[in-house]
């Protein structure tokens, strides 16, 4: 295992790189979903990148005795996660042209509505609202006159169409498709969605012999802190292939290949 410093370094690179590459976008157009929604996501994980290197003590925003807000690092290093993950889903995945537009009538209904939540808190003018419900009324009916939709589970189907659920399958299901190892992902993602009082039995569902000789809380952020590096760095490449973008040099290249590799 990497020590948290270096590891820190190289989030802090990979995010510059995913910065870099977000700086091509600007006035581009086209009319592929998939490739116009890998701009949204990769324009997502940087601050996001920023966030965690913010709280993590030694960091270039940091002094090296600042407090570890753990709880916040666990929640900013699971938003990335599925980030990365939805990014494929939506983005990588290959996927027949209707199944594929099925998924993104799930991330309009999902965005509409949370739009409209939002805007119901903020009091936004009726004519406005009605305009939200009107349009998510018409993705609603599309998905459920879907076929995907049909063979989906009744709870799975509930959620969607209170939109709580922007996809049909959960984080698992996706790492699964993706080819990776479902069990130290769930061991990884359980610890970051209860952190401390699942502590014990999150570590249990992870390697141990990865954490021995450490102190639990820099094991933790160094075992954590890898894996979605990894995460954000296969997303970079993802995007950047698809794209058909270069990197700037080779050293860029380097950094992302090899720890988008650890995934696979």
């Amino acid at each position: 295992m990497r020590d948290l410093n270096d590891l820190m370094m190289d989030l802090d690179r990979i995010a510059d790189i995913a910065y870099e590459l977000s700086q091509h976008f600007g006035g581009m157009d086209t009319p592929c979903r998939k490739k116009k929604t890998s701009t949204y996501y990769l324009a997502k994980i940087v601050p996001e990148c920023l966030s965690l290197l913010r709280i993590l003590p030694g960091s270039r925003f940091t002094d090296p005795g600042d407090l570890f807000d753990f709880p916040s690092f666990c929640s900013i290093s699971r938003n990335l996660i599925e980030a990365a993950n939805l990014h494929w889903y939506y983005c990588v995945d290959q996927t027949d042209r209707n199944l594929s537009e099925f998924r993104f009538h799930l991330y309009d209904f999902h965005d509409f509505r949370a739009r409209l939540r939002i805007g119901r808190f903020l009091g936004a003018e009726e004519g406005e609202l009605e305009l939200l419900i009107q349009e998510s009324d018409q993705i609603k009916a599309i998905i459920k006159d879907s076929i995907f939709f049909s063979a989906l589970l009744p709870e799975v189907q509930r959620q969607i169409l209170k939109g709580r659920r922007c996809a049909e399958f959960n984080q698992t299901e996706i790492v699964e498709k993706r080819g990776m190892d479902v069990e130290f992902f769930n061991g990884i993602y359980k610890l970051l969605s209860t952190n401390t009082h699942s502590t014990p039995s999150a570590i249990s569902a992870v390697v141990h012999s990865k954490l021995k000789g450490t102190g639990l809380q820099n094991a933790f952020s160094c075992l954590v802190l890898s894996y979605v590096t990894s995460f954000v760095a296969e997303l970079v490449r993802a995007t950047g292939s698809m794209w058909k973008m270069q990197f700037d040099n080779m050293e860029s290249k380097k950094i992302v290949f090899s720890y988008a590799g650890a995934l696979r």
